[in-house]
């Protein structure tokens, strides 16, 4: 399987769609910060300069721009070989279809997950270092909950991955993919009381701060956010996304066993 997940890899380096695609998700990143960063820049008489901790109060936008990516990254590292039978030619060379199964699941899921974390810390980093971190939140809670990111991450991945293998072409399985993202924005909070039922809202819990807004005659408004983070909502997240995408996996693996890769 080593030298599976070896080929993966050098096919997803020497392919220039995915490079560009990959500074597309860096690229669109960073400008949501920037968009954030201006909107403040109209304020600056009144100390309305945003920092880094600043940002990522407001980090949910990245996440879910992370979700429409990844659908893509997701379809075609696992559903694009289905097109030149490139699976057919493993397994008629005696490779078993665990290990191709396998050796694609590996690298998109780690591949995937990076891509989430790099998305979330590479904008971060620039605000750092243009307007400092400042004092909203500590680094320490932007740390953990970005390492919480990558149970939801990791549920949502293996989703894509079964409908990927599901549809065996990867243009329409990402389509299916983004729809399916689209549809989780449209659902109320409503939807999922526990808020780690869906990829979706576990994230936009683990980016939710509690805040208060302080006002005085002395001073401009301050707002003030609760860093913590409920570890009873933590270990539901991690549990739920770790079982759910178990679950996809097992789902696609049993299906790309009995089909016939046609």
């Amino acid at each position: 399987m080593k030298d599976l997940i070896r080929a993966q890899i050098y096919q997803i380096l020497h392919t220039r769609v995915y490079f560009w695609v990959l500074i597309a998700c860096l690229t669109l990143a960073a400008l949501f910060g920037v968009s954030e960063y201006l909107n403040g820049a109209d304020n600056l008489d009144d100390g309305m300069l945003l920092t880094a901790s600043d940002f990522f109060t407001r980090w949910s936008m990245v996440a879910t721009l992370f979700l429409g990516f990844s659908g893509f990254f997701v379809s075609f590292f696992t559903g694009d070989d289905f097109k030149d039978k490139t699976a057919n030619y493993e397994l008629m060379s005696g490779r078993l279809r665990k290990q191709s199964f396998f050796a694609r699941v590996t690298v998109t899921v780690v591949f995937n997950i990076l891509l989430g974390s790099l998305m979330m810390v590479f904008p971060l980093t620039l605000y750092a270092l243009l307007t400092g971190w400042g004092n909203s939140i500590p680094v320490s809670a932007a740390v953990t909950r970005i390492l919480l990111m990558a149970f939801p991450f990791f549920r949502q991945v293996c989703f894509y991955i079964l409908l990927t293998y599901i549809i065996k072409r990867p243009g329409y399985a990402f389509l299916a993919c983004y729809g399916y993202m689209c549809i989780l924005t449209l659902l109320p909070a409503q939807a999922d009381p526990t808020g780690a039922v869906l990829a979706f809202t576990s994230i936009q819990n683990l980016l939710h701060f509690d805040y208060w807004a302080t006002f005085g005659l002395e001073r401009d408004a301050q707002v003030i956010y609760d860093p913590n983070i409920d570890t009873a909502l933590a270990v539901r997240i991690i549990i739920s996304s770790l079982a759910a995408g178990a679950a996809y996996l097992w789902a696609a693996y049993s299906y790309f066993h009995k089909d016939d890769i046609e």
